[in-house]
């Protein structure tokens, strides 16, 4: 079943001890207080890790006006862009606002999207609602107790949805590492420096 923000704030309202929304738009305590805490949350989580299921790759199109210090160019970020992973090719770069600034005269970019609830896998989920649950106690019980238990609670899932998310892809390799090269009888005389 697809979730939706409604879905998996009801789920952290539950966890707290609140009473269920119908939307995140309500007058309740319940639903001004997600509403207020849902969106940041989500693209928190999202920019803890790299997640394999919620990674892009993006040829960056570059500004009319170049940046104003040390780099010459400056790109615009995708809309839905969350945090870089890396760049191709891999260069020194920096985040401005809603541009990238670097001085290569074109890049691409592999970066963490904010993926829709619909897409994300189950320990994603489990882990933002145990997330948002530690966030909205608070506000909605004014149990410190509780917010630590549901803090304890998302630390742990976090543990497990990463271990969980790096099983669904092989990491990138190196490109262009010297060393490894030397090692295997490649580069330089025969691997000898």
């Amino acid at each position: 079943m697809a979730s939706s923000p409604v879905d998996i704030s009801n789920s952290a309202i539950l966890k707290v001890g609140g009473t269920r929304i119908n939307s995140l738009d309500g007058r309740s305590v319940e639903a001004v207080v997600c509403k207020e805490f849902y969106e940041r949350s989500y693209k928190w989580l999202l920019a803890q890790y790299y997640w394999g299921f919620a990674m892009r790759t993006a040829d960056l199109a570059r500004a009319v006006t170049p940046p104003n210090h040390e780099y010459e160019y400056a790109y615009a970020l995708p809309q839905d862009f969350i945090r870089v992973q890396r760049t191709f090719p891999n260069t020194n770069y920096k985040i401005v606002g809603r541009e990238l600034h670097t001085n290569e005269s074109s890049i691409a970019i592999k970066y963490t999207f904010r993926a829709l609830e619909e897409h994300v896998p189950v320990y994603f989920e489990q882990t933002m609602m145990y997330y948002l649950a530690e966030q909205i106690t608070i506000p909605i019980t004014e149990n410190q107790s509780k917010a630590d238990s549901n803090y304890a609670k998302y630390i742990e899932h976090m543990k497990r949805a990463k271990s969980l998310d790096a099983q669904q892809h092989p990491q990138d390799g190196f490109d262009d590492f010297p060393l490894e090269d030397a090692r295997f009888g490649g580069g330089m005389e025969g691997g000898r420096y």
